[in-house]
């Protein structure tokens, strides 16, 4: 039965990966940026962090970086687009994930286009707060949190 449901999971991440359009455009310096998968209609924004949640009595984050960009809300899954961000507010990269529920599969890419699948869980409040964790096939699993803001 593990073995199935493992198969299972490697088969939708590898069979249902996103297809990416970064569309680049001008900043104010007209130099090029790239930014996140477009979305054409969406439903709001999100911001988050991600990093490592520190257990006490109060919760307490230590960041590696941010996230943010928009998310579409659709019958049975959400979409989300967004772009990463270090500590420094420089893009280092771009997110695109579907949240099944409270699972998630998605694509994250660097600056250069190189990318690796997630998986990953993420649960949302009636709050419009999220929070959850990543896994890739590279690199830590961070946790990620932050906050939606429908339009």
């Amino acid at each position: 039965m593990k073995k199935t449901i493992f198969l299972a999971g490697i088969c939708a991440v590898l069979f249902l990966m996103p297809a990416f359009c970064a569309l680049p455009i001008k900043t104010a310096n007209n130099s090029e940026q790239k930014i996140l998968p477009t979305l054409e209609e969406y439903d709001g924004t999100w911001i988050g962090g991600f990093g490592r949640i520190i257990p006490g009595e109060e919760w307490q984050f230590q960041y590696y970086g941010y996230l943010g960009g928009v998310y579409k809300n659709k019958q049975y899954f959400t979409i989300f687009a967004g772009n990463i961000y270090n500590l420094d507010q420089e893009q280092t990269g771009t997110i695109f994930m579907y949240n099944f529920k409270s699972v998630v599969f998605g694509k994250i890419k660097n600056m250069e286009g190189q990318g690796a699948p997630i998986v990953g869980f993420l649960i949302k409040n009636e709050d419009n707060f999220f929070a959850g964790r990543i896994m890739s096939l590279f690199g830590p699993a961070p946790h990620i949190w932050g906050k939606l803001t429908p339009y």
